[in-house]
């Protein structure tokens, strides 16, 4: 039982579901509000997907990542496409991995992070999972997501060091597990 507990495979509090669902809400309105143009936007909702693995483990995050990716795909009123929700899935993999039970994060781990998802997920997963729907070569957005993704991962790294880091967020961790 004590395996299970560590992937945060357990029952939730009231409290835990709670803050759960205000997460939930809050990472669907920052997937909304993004800076930039048409073609290089940077977005905010990887601050409640880094809390969400943090404070829940893997288990919770990746269905939470499945279900935020529904959600916010229905509202968009776009086609749901199943590629994005790997990429989810995988990106709340790691930050629960490297999160989850970690009272302390350093800023190693997190530029660790932020580069294995900026590479991976958002550089190689998503630019082909654009190119598929955009019926594109996967080398045409490439230079384009590269250079944006240049841009974004050291404002993501300041940003979730900040955030993971905070006392008061810190304080605010909820006793999400009965």
């Amino acid at each position: 039982m004590e395996s299970f507990k560590k992937w945060g495979l357990r029952p939730l509090s009231l409290k835990g579901i709670s803050y759960l669902a205000i997460l939930m809400a809050i990472q669907i309105v920052l997937s909304r509000l993004v800076v930039g143009n048409a073609n290089v936007q940077f977005g905010f909702a990887f601050i409640t997907a880094a809390l969400i693995g943090r404070w829940y483990g893997p288990f919770w995050s990746v269905g939470i990542a499945i279900i935020i990716d529904f959600i916010s795909t229905m509202i968009s009123g776009q086609a749901y496409f199943i590629g994005f929700a790997l990429s989810a899935v995988v990106a709340a993999s790691i930050y629960s991995f490297a999160f989850f039970q970690h009272p302390k994060i350093g800023l190693v781990r997190i530029i660790v992070v932020v580069l294995l998802i900026t590479v991976v997920i958002n550089i190689f997963m998503n630019s082909y999972w654009v190119s598929i729907l955009a019926h594109t070569n996967f080398w045409y957005f490439l230079p384009m997501r590269l250079v944006k993704n240049c841009i974004s991962a050291p404002l993501q790294i300041g940003i979730l060091y900040w955030i993971l880091n905070n006392k008061t967020i810190n304080r605010m961790e909820p006793q999400v597990f009965k």
